[in-house]
């Protein structure tokens, strides 16, 4: 991992603990009753920028959240997402004969979002930024004449930020469902590896906006 990265990680789990830490002791302080909550998202991940142009598909996202409300008004959030989006291709060279190429760009990312919260009646409606550090791995799976099936991979790691809103339903005081929409920027990733002289790369960044149906317990 290079100096870049290190410092980046440095950073988000810096802001992280800090955050989580403000969070208890405001928390504490005010005694709320059910101020955690624990979430799962399920949605679609539509690229845009680089890998838009690069003609990847519209992609599945997962993400499972971990919330604190800091007080009334301010929500904070950890968060694990996984996403992933495919690209097919074909093509020809000497070394591999004609080829199909099916490309997969896949990920797991550490978020953190503050998020402000408008309550009415059963109804929460947020809105937020955040930050986030991105594990990405390139994958390809190709069926080619002269060698049969070959594969090759490549990974990588960057930065990013986003923003969201969305809104909560309330079912009663503990489980709740929502939707969410997020779109992320991030710096660009550099993948590369060749097999029989077929190229599998991937440079540039993974924005995009993300849609999720999601479903929570308040603790």
């Amino acid at each position: 991992m290079n100096m870049k990265k290190r410092y980046l990680v440095g950073v988000l789990a810096a802001v992280s603990v800090v955050s989580f830490l403000t969070a208890e002791t405001v928390m504490a302080a005010a005694g709320g009753d059910k101020m955690n909550y624990g979430q799962l998202k399920v949605g679609m991940i539509q690229p845009s920028g680089d890998q838009d142009d690069a003609g990847y598909d519209t992609g599945g996202d997962f993400s499972a959240a971990y919330g604190r409300h800091l007080n009334k008004f301010l929500v904070l959030e950890g968060a694990i997402d996984l996403f992933g989006s495919g690209q097919d291709s074909s093509g020809y060279n000497s070394h591999a004969g004609y080829y199909d190429q099916d490309t997969t760009l896949s990920g797991a990312a550490l978020l953190v979002t503050l998020k402000g919260e408008f309550s009415s009646g059963p109804v929460d409606l947020f809105a937020g930024a955040g930050v986030g550090l991105y594990s990405v791995l390139l994958d390809s799976e190709i069926d080619s004449t002269y060698y049969g099936d070959l594969d090759a991979d490549d990974s990588d790691g960057v930065f990013g930020a986003h923003v969201v809103a969305g809104i909560n339903y309330n079912i009663n005081d503990r489980f709740f469902v929502g939707m969410e929409g997020r779109y992320r920027w991030t710096d660009d990733v550099e993948l590369s590896d060749t097999v029989a002289s077929i190229p599998v790369e991937y440079y540039g960044d993974l924005s995009g906006f993300v849609v999720t149906f999601n479903g929570g317990i308040r603790f």
